[in-house]
Parts: C-alpha cells; structure tokens; sequence
C-alpha cells in the first residue's frame, strides 16, 4: 500500500513539474523551467527508488515470516515423533 502511494505521488509530482515547468517556459523563463523540470525527476526519482525499497523489504519480511512458521512446525513435530531430547542430552534446536 505503501509502495502503491509512492508511485501515486511520484507520477503527481512528475504531472505538477511538467505542468509548472511548462508554464514557466511560456512565460520565458527557461532557466526556472529547467531548473523545475531537474528538481521534479529528482524527487520522482526519489519516491520511486522508495517504492522500490518498500517492496523489496515487504518481500523480505513475508519470506521470513513464511521460514519462521516452517521452522516452528518442523520443530514441534520433532518433538513430537522424537519424544524429545536423549535424557541427559541437549536439544540443538532450543535456543542456548
């Protein structure tokens, strides 16, 4: 959702830049419509280079939410099919 806005808000600030950019020019102003068009693909570039990072961490996180239950079932049926630790023994999978 959050990458979504990024995107949403890079196209808008890339539509008001042109737009501003476009009325400076008609206004003969070149050197602020350059500049304007500079600063917009900047902060588009920006926005967009965070969705991207937002993306790539929401990936991340549901990878190891999805490894974290894995391990919990195959640890619980360990536990299950094995009885547990050898007496007298440690158990590798409990935390030290």
């Amino acid at each position: 959702m959050a990458a979504r806005a990024c995107v949403l808000l890079a196209y808008a600030v890339g539509l008001g830049g042109v737009a501003a950019g476009t009325w400076m020019l008609r206004e003969g102003d070149l050197a602020l419509a350059i500049v304007l068009w500079l600063v917009t693909f900047a902060v588009g570039a920006a926005l967009m280079g965070i969705s991207l990072l937002i993306r790539a961490l929401s990936g991340i996180l549901a990878q190891l939410t999805r490894l974290q239950s894995d391990v919990g079932v195959l640890s619980e049926d360990r536990a299950r099919t094995a009885g547990g630790p050898a007496p007298g023994g440690r158990d590798p999978w409990l935390r030290h």
